[in-house]
């Protein structure tokens, strides 16, 4: 008998216990993040933020290309070779990915070094001609400088998330982020508020802030290398590796690696495409439309433009409110309401990154059973997520972004946006997994073209509604929802044409849809009923989300918008069943 190593304990998790595993430490992350952003914004005022944000903004699309894309191309080939019987293609593929992305991020994070002088008004002589370009204020440049290094930390990690995520493994990706969280909340609140204290300057606190994302990140990186070293040798069998072919060359494997990466890179880059739009587009224009009337600027934001100025005097700085006003409410929306929308597309999308090498290992296996099974399981779990987040976001929008934060401008500017993103929140939060769908089948290419087209209607909506003065910021998030709207819709039609897969409508949509409705009609009527008796707004908030949340659950038992094979599914989904049917939850 061969001889075997410590890969025959090796277990792969099924979509709902990955899915499960990533959701937990997603939610972990989150709650590390809270702890980090709600302190985070209670420190900084709008100009900070709008620092931070600013390059935070630009530092996405590429961070998207890293943490997204690549690890998803890494994810699809893994577990084709593993389903073909292609063992040793695994590590050959992870080795060359490695050395790609190493490339890939050192030239990121050159090209961010290069946008941040440049964006910020830096001037650069060619053939003889100086150019200058003044995107962004320039006191983003230390902040975008501080968080260029991360491109390239970013890029090592993706390989190794990528290589476990194919082998249906979920638990380093899983830790590896905890650890990510964790050093940006140890390290980049201490920093900014370290140096807003010492120095105050809103500038150089920003740049504290975003250090502490590069630090955590390299940590991160350094615990995945670590990870492997130890591990790695013991993935597959003697037997199985001696059973396997021979594996490709490292120039077909570069190959069919850049084949399958390119076109979901570009994916996970336009997917992002709101972000990117908005850090080029929503500044300049807010000036054009301050530009035309800034009386009308001045009377209905003169609140922040108050608060702005007196805490630039506190710190020995001076507020122009008619040059500074752009970035002030730019960091309005990107810091305080968009972060708490974007809660919801990043949770669901770690159900892609599960699904990814279940589906793409099927469709290898063309396996049509387990496709449609997968694919409505999938759908299904996302739309429980997606939806009542999003009606919940809608309901309480006010409330939510005062308990978090407790600063009566800033929130009288952003709930009107944070409650269309809401909307937009089941749009988006939907559409990562139908992307990821259409990569495992194959057709990576399909979503690049209904992004292209939710582009040019974001563009054009950004260009018209926040150039008009009368609506100015409110514009970004409509152009998002019509965006993220149009995208998800395509997407779905796409996917159905591609894989010839119908899902169940009605349970994968329809009652986690009813059961959403229901928990966001709970939470608007408990919030305000509570109102008559004089409950203070916090305890209010608190008491709504936990009644929401209550008639959320009771609904998805009385519509069986859950299973009896979902929670086997999921870890100690048998004991979890038996105490559901002592409750009478599940018959």
């Amino acid at each position: 008998m061969a001889k075997t190593l410590k890969s025959e304990k090796r277990k792969e998790q099924s979509f709902l216990e990955g899915s499960a595993i990533l959701i937990v430490a997603t939610l972990l992350v989150k709650v590390i993040g809270a702890v980090y952003r709600i302190p985070l914004g209670k420190l900084f005022d709008a100009t900070p933020m709008g620092y931070y944000s600013t390059a935070y903004d630009l530092y996405v699309p590429m961070y998207s290309i890293a943490m997204a894309g690549l690890p998803i191309a890494i994810s699809r080939i893994v577990s084709e070779h593993v389903a073909a019987g292609r063992f040793r293609h695994v590590k050959k593929t992870l080795n060359v990915a490695k050395a790609a992305f190493f490339i890939t991020g050192g030239l990121g994070f050159l090209l961010m070094i290069v946008l941040a002088f440049l964006l910020t008004g830096s001037s650069i002589t060619v053939f003889g001609h100086t150019f200058s370009f003044e995107v962004f204020d320039r006191g983003a440049l230390p902040s975008i400088l501080c968080i260029a290094p991360c491109l390239l930390f970013c890029c090592v990690m993706s390989a190794y998330r990528g290589y476990y995520e194919g082998l249906r493994n979920m638990i380093p990706t899983a830790i590896s982020q905890v650890i990510e969280a964790l050093g940006k909340l140890l390290f980049g609140y201490g920093l900014a508020f370290v140096v807003l204290k010492t120095s105050k300057n809103p500038s150089y606190a920003a740049a504290g802030a975003l250090l502490g994302i590069t630090i955590g990140t390299a940590v991160s990186a350094l615990y995945l290398e670590i990870k492997y070293r130890l591990t790695g040798k013991y993935t597959f069998t003697e037997e199985q590796l001696s059973k396997a072919p021979e594996c490709y060359s490292t120039g077909k494997t570069a190959k069919v690696l850049v084949a399958i990466a390119i076109p979901i890179v570009l994916g996970s880059l336009v997917n992002n495409i709101s972000s990117l739009i908005d850090v080029a587009m929503v500044q300049s224009q807010l000036a054009r439309g301050l530009e035309k009337a800034p009386e009308y600027f001045s009377t209905t934001y003169a609140d922040l433009i108050a608060s702005e100025t007196k805490s630039a005097l506190a710190s020995g700085n001076t507020f122009v409110w008619n040059e500074a006003l752009p970035n002030s409410l730019y960091g309005v929306h990107r810091g305080f309401a968009f972060s708490i929308y974007n809660l919801v597309p990043s949770l669901t999308s770690v159900l892609g990154v599960s699904a990814i090498p279940i589906l793409s290992s099927a469709w290898t296996k063309r396996d049509n059973a387990e496709i449609k099974n997968n694919v409505n399981t999938m759908l299904r779990t996302t739309a429980l997520v997606a939806v009542p987040a999003g009606f919940g976001i809608m309901a309480l929008a006010g409330p939510i972004l005062s308990f978090l934060y407790g600063k009566p401008t800033i929130v009288a500017i952003a709930t009107p946006n944070l409650r269309i993103l809401g909307l937009c929140a089941i749009f988006a939060g939907l559409n990562g997994p139908l992307t990821n769908m259409l990569q495992a089948i194959g057709r990576q290419g399909v979503p690049l073209k209904n992004i292209a087209v939710g582009a040019i209607l974001k563009i054009v909506i950004n260009f018209v509604l926040v150039g008009t003065p009368e609506i100015n910021i409110l514009g970004v998030p409509i152009g998002t929802t019509v965006c993220y709207a149009y995208i998800c819709i395509a997407n779905f039609i796409c996917f159905v044409k591609y894989s010839g897969v119908m899902p169940n409508i009605i349970l994968a949509l329809g009652k986690p849809i009813v059961c959403g409705a229901a928990c966001g009609g709970a939470a608007l009527g408990v919030y305000y009923a509570l109102g008559f008796v004089g409950i203070g707004s916090s305890l209010k908030t608190i008491i709504a989300i936990g009644f929401a949340a209550l008639v959320y659950a009771v609904m998805l038992f009385l519509t069986r918008a859950i299973t009896e094979k979902d929670i086997i599914s999921l870890p100690k989904g048998k004991k979890l069943l038996k105490v559901l049917e002592k409750l009478r939850l599940m018959r």
